[in-house]
């Protein structure tokens, strides 16, 4: 087919023009990796193509660390299409990215974006999730290797506009830009211009496009969700609601409808409305983090801390998941939070901190290790209590009450030889250990008695008879020692 002119140059965040040309020369000699396009393709979507890169000043912005895609996507477009090469950027980082993006707005320029859905080993999803905050009508989208039914679905729910499993045909990839760009059946485009009238706040107007598509298609939740944002818009928060809850009734397993319904409780400061679609949500799409997180921290206000518990531990999982570091100060923040609170509903936030330290090379605190002791010991456990405590010591050698608690583990597992012996040591770390409290100094004296450490034994209990005479059976195990 006729290949178009050049276009005129991005200006913004450019190439140099030399590197450009030399790259146009390279590309008339060598060959292009993607296969190459059938000319029906291109005949029938280049315009939605050069409409976006000429009409629209448009470019795409790829966010990937995979050059071979990048490489491929740019000599492609220039030789089948002839898109300039300043049209197609690499940016390997999101926070490179956001710059980018920021710029190009403010020029009003508009990047389809690229967007792997794994850099540097860790999910974009929160990215997603932060530039569709910033930039609702941004399109996006996402690059897959596997096309991972579950990540598919999260990044769906993020505001992912359309999905890429690479490797991909040149075909695949020209439709899916356009398919993207421009949808191409009418009641697509009508929903994608009553959001763009919500977006410059034209309520009145959004309403009358949402009255289109129902009279189309009646019961659409697109269409009814359109005409309860524009009601909304117009203070008609009564009949919005009635509309949004008919597009969950309509569409069972859609999640905006639903969303849509705890955005409204959430500014009607209704927090029963909220958790209920919330948990409704997450029956839905259970593998949302933040969204869990929410559900937990709810249940923690409510005082319910076991249920609060669980939600917060699916939600550290879930971020672990996903390879982001801040699963680690999360599971030390509410650890702590519902240790104080209901300790035995710490356990497993405790363990989780124990682990993640090790995942991300985080120094864990020796305190997570004597509590997750304690807890292990409630449960009768003694021996992974023992491991725990062990743990602890190593990170805080000097501190005697840690040997005291691994040695009431062994004594709960009736290994009374290994229970005296870290007695002993919690008594060198500190030689009033047994004077400050009767009652554990009373169980030291007897464990050191019947593990034959009779000097230890005759110490330790011989304080508490000169303090406490007569206290329980001091006096009767001091009499058999000196037998």
């Amino acid at each position: 087919m006729t290949k178009r002119n050049r276009m005129k140059n991005v200006y913004v965040v450019k190439s140099d023009t030399t590197d450009i040309e030399e790259q146009h020369q390279e590309l008339e000699t060598k060959s292009v990796y993607l296969l190459k396009a059938d000319d029906h393709v291109i005949n029938k979507y280049s315009d939605i193509v050069y409409r976006f890169v000429d009409g629209d000043d448009g470019l795409f912005l790829i966010i990937s660390q995979d050059r071979t895609f990048y490489n491929n996507f740019r000599k492609s477009f220039y030789k089948e299409l002839r898109i300039d090469q300043e049209r197609i950027r690499l940016s390997p980082n999101k926070e490179k990215a956001f710059k980018e993006i920021r710029i190009y707005r403010e020029h009003d320029k508009h990047p389809l974006l690229f967007l792997e859905a794994n850099l540097d080993g860790r999910s974009t999803l929160p990215f997603l999730e932060e530039l569709k905050a910033a930039y609702k009508d941004m399109l996006v989208i996402v690059l897959t290797n596997d096309g991972d039914k579950d990540q598919v679905a999260q990044f769906v729910e993020a505001g992912a506009d359309n999905f890429i499993t690479k490797p991909i045909s040149l075909n695949v990839l020209i439709e899916k830009i356009a398919n993207t760009l421009v949808p191409q059946d009418e009641i697509g485009k009508l929903v994608r211009e009553g959001k763009r009238k919500l977006g410059n706040v034209e309520f009145a107007l959004a309403y009358g496009v949402a009255r289109d598509i129902l009279q189309r298609k009646p019961g659409s939740p697109a269409g009814l969700l359109i005409m309860g944002d524009a009601l909304k818009g117009l203070t008609k928060r009564d009949d919005a609601l009635k509309l949004y809850l008919q597009a969950a009734q309509n569409a069972p397993m859609y999640l905006e409808p639903l969303k849509k319904i705890v955005e409204y409780y959430r500014e009607d400061d209704d927090e029963d409305g909220v958790l209920r679609y919330l948990e409704r949500i997450d029956d839905l799409s259970p593998l949302h983090p933040g969204r869990k997180r929410e559900i937990g921290e709810i249940y923690l206000g409510r005082g319910d801390i076991q249920k609060a518990a669980t939600y917060l531990e699916e939600s550290i999982r879930l971020t672990h998941a996903q390879r982001l570091p801040e699963c680690v100060t999360m599971a030390v923040k509410y650890a702590d939070e519902i240790f104080g609170r209901k300790e035995e509903a710490a356990e497993g936030l405790l363990t989780l901190c124990t682990r993640l330290a090790r995942a991300y090379r985080v120094e864990a605190h020796w305190s997570w290790y004597n509590r997750l002791g304690m807890l292990l010991r409630r449960r009768k456990c003694w021996q992974e209590a023992v491991k725990a405590y062990g743990e602890a010591a190593i990170r805080a050698p000097e501190d005697a009450t840690i040997p005291f608690n691994r040695g009431m583990a062994y004594v709960e597992g009736k290994d009374l030889r290994r229970a005296a012996e870290q007695f002993q040591q919690a008594i060198r770390l500190d030689s009033s250990l047994y004077e400050k409290n009767i009652e554990a100094a009373y169980i030291m004296g007897q464990v050191f008695a019947r593990a034959h450490y009779d000097r230890d034994a005759a110490k330790v209990l011989g304080h508490i008879q000169n303090v406490r005479p007569g206290y329980k059976k001091v006096e009767s195990i001091l009499q058999s020692l000196k037998r």
